[in-house]
């Protein structure tokens, strides 16, 4: 069943493309295809990376706007910009100068690791790009008022219709992915917290669930914020109170802090407190061994909130010393892949510190170099929106509050990556939507065309040209 369904989203995708707008299409596969395919499965063409639920439906999407050409031309697109330019290029060519630097084996006791190749090389890069390619495809096709306002009404959309799985999982266990795929994804511990269940549904991880979540109700009040009526209210108050039953102290804490400030108060400086953040997190390997981060005195607060919570912590900030230690050795371009970062044992090959943080994975195996371009990259819509918004001043529109709620999304996400690795394909293409926007409204200014104009669809184009 798990493989039929990995394997004909091709075709549910095409049929996307085939019924709906180019916007709506692009939104929905890669949206979609992200929650319900299942997880942990992969199939395999030689030469790329695994196929699975984050870059399958990206691939396939992709190839249908290349098939489409010029049809799918949707009106000019700012141009990158030297930095932004300089960063994607990094973040795709760094995986292959770190494989390039590591050829050499790695023998720990009875531990073996062989050396990387430029065979291995390439085909990291293409894992980059294709990683890549929903805030590519973002920036591109989602960089207007309409593309803003679609992102986060089909997000909201998707995960309201998703929250009746996700209720269903807190009321009967976290059962979805057996129910309907035939196995259970994870460790089944860890969607038991304070006394209940938290959903996993068919994703990798119950925080990723409450991660998606947090971005749908910073979606919810961007939308109330443009409407004020009574439904937008109701579905932000819904959101919220669905983040609160997902149990992830993390995304509840960070959803806690910009509710006052992107709900009620102007959104200039909900981006300016997501731009300290996000600075922060890009900064946080610098800050980890200095006083301006007090370990021990966090770990503490935390024990003091729960017990369980505060051991959980200690134990992540101790792999993470442990693994800051091994990613110093090789610095600028990283270990490279194949676990070559990680700490073996060297008697049963075991790895004795695990990364949780994506912040320490990318900075092992990518060096600073490529941790810097990929957090970087990922910081970029938060501060451009940052100075379109207070380019505005007091003259905002519903894209201002649309962009800032874009915005925000991604610098929880960002913040979030620090002690989890929930950067998935829905982040991306925020992210692209977000900073096609920003760089639009730096440009030229808001859209002249009217907010009605976003429930009209665009020309709709058959499949001739991909079949």
């Amino acid at each position: 069943m798990a493989n039929l369904v990995l394997l004909s989203w091709p075709l549910v995708a095409m049929m996307m493309f085939s019924k709906l707008d180019i916007q709506r299409a692009l939104i929905l596969s890669i949206l979609v295809g992200y929650l319900i395919l299942p997880p942990l499965l992969a199939f395999y063409i030689p030469g790329l990376p695994p196929l699975d639920k984050s870059t399958l439906p990206t691939v396939v999407t992709a190839l249908i706007l290349a098939g489409k050409g010029k049809d799918a031309r949707l009106g000019e697109v700012p141009a990158y910009g030297f930095i932004l330019l300089t960063l994607i290029i990094i973040f795709v060519g760094s995986p292959l100068v770190s494989n390039l630097l590591n050829g050499d084996e790695l023998i720990d006791g009875n531990a073996h690791r062989p050396g990387l190749t430029i065979v291995s090389g390439v085909k990291d890069v293409l894992r980059a790009y294709i990683q890549i390619l929903p805030f590519l495809l973002g920036y591109r096709y989602l960089g207007d008022a309409r593309g803003a306002e679609l992102t986060c009404r089909l997000v909201v959309m998707a995960m309201l219709w998703y929250s009746i799985l996700m209720l269903a999982e807190v009321r009967l266990s976290p059962q979805m992915n057996v129910w309907v795929y035939g196995y259970f994804q994870h460790d089944f511990i860890q969607t038991i917290r304070y006394g209940g269940f938290r959903p996993i549904v068919f994703l990798e991880h119950p925080l990723w669930v409450a991660s998606l979540t947090a971005t749908a109700f910073m979606f919810s009040i961007g939308l109330f914020r443009a409407n004020r009526d009574a439904r937008s209210r109701t579905i932000m108050l819904y959101l919220g109170w669905l983040l609160l039953i997902c149990k992830s102290a993390g995304a509840l804490l960070l959803s806690a802090l910009f509710v006052p400030l992107l709900g009620f108060l102007r959104p200039r400086l909900a981006l300016l407190v997501a731009c300290a953040l996000v600075a922060a997190a890009v900064l946080y390997p610098m800050l980890r061994s200095t006083p301006l981060m007090p370990a021990q005195r966090i770990v503490e607060m935390a024990k003091s909130v729960s017990e369980e919570r505060g051991r959980s912590l200690e134990f992540r900030l101790m792999n993470e010393e442990e693994l800051l230690v091994r990613a110093m050795e090789k610095p600028l371009w990283g270990w490279g892949g194949s676990g070559r970062s990680l700490l073996i044992d060297p008697f049963d090959g075991k790895v004795t510190a695990i990364p949780d943080g994506l912040w320490v994975i990318y900075l092992g195996a990518r060096g600073m170099i490529g941790y810097l371009a990929t957090f970087l990259l990922l910081a970029s819509p938060v501060v451009v929106a940052y100075r379109a918004v207070g380019r505005a001043g007091k003259n905002l529109q519903t894209e201002h509050y649309l962009v800032a709620a874009l915005a925000v999304a991604v610098a929880i996400n960002i913040v979030d990556l620090i002690p989890n690795a929930t950067l998935t394909p829905i982040t991306w293409l925020v992210a692209g939507t977000a900073l096609g926007n920003a760089r639009r409204l730096m440009v030229s200014g808001p859209s002249a065309v009217q907010r009605e104009a976003v429930s009209l669809a665009l020309p709709q184009t058959g499949l001739k040209t991909i079949l």
